[in-house]
């Protein structure tokens, strides 16, 4: 459906922030991100507009990554294209979590949709942590300021990987034959035989919940 790859996207995307190869992680995660977030729009139009800002961000984080490997970004672009990744990613992420709370209101897993509107507070907290840090002078509320920022932000990174990987373990197509047999556990197995499914039959229909809440 989506949700295997979107998994992977979201890992390199969102943790890769935290690694100093942020700058290439971007482009492997935003391009995974645009492929299953395009998928996922045929469920709901919500995740089409996701798709578009990691489309946006894809093209961001190529000629970022473009000018550092040529030595010709100045110290200042550099600064003005990792703000717009930054803010892109929160917004990708906001509009993300508003398709998982859709999609799965619409399957009822009341517990993702209650863990989707936990995780966007989470997003909105580190946002403004990190435009309040960009106006105060004070080192002191900095320090303070950038402690809860970098909290929530592991926080609603954490929060994003465990919502998509439980749509991706929780919910299906109509006729998905994922439904009737176990799964690894393991996300890359579980997509690949997913592919595999998608590959040997034709279109399906409707999502559905694969059981429980």
């Amino acid at each position: 459906m989506g949700f295997g790859i979107l998994f992977l996207a979201c890992f390199f995307t969102f943790v890769g922030i935290l690694t100093p190869l942020s700058a290439f992680t971007y482009v492997i995660g935003s391009a995974l991100m645009l492929y299953a977030l395009y998928k996922l729009s045929e469920q709901n139009k919500m995740f089409l507009l996701s798709a578009i800002g990691s489309f946006v961000l894809f093209l961001v984080s190529l000629a970022t990554v473009f000018l550092y490997v040529f030595g010709i970004v100045s110290v200042s672009a550099y600064s003005i294209t990792v703000l717009i990744q930054s803010y892109l990613t929160v917004l990708i992420a906001i509009l993300l979590l508003i398709g998982i709370y859709l999609i799965s209101k619409e399957v009822e897993l009341k517990k993702i949709q209650a863990r989707a509107v936990v995780n966007i507070i989470f997003v909105a907290i580190y946002f403004l942590c990190d435009v309040i840090s960009s106006l105060v002078k004070s080192e002191e509320i900095l320090k303070r300021i950038g402690l809860i920022g970098i909290i929530s932000e592991i926080i609603y990174i954490a929060l994003i990987l465990i919502n998509v990987f439980n749509c991706y373990m929780r919910i299906c197509y109509e006729d998905d034959k994922d439904m009737s047999k176990s799964t690894t556990g393991v996300p890359v197995l579980d997509f690949l035989n997913k592919m595999y499914d998608k590959a040997t039959k034709g279109k399906k229909n409707e999502p559905r919940n694969k059981g429980g809440k």
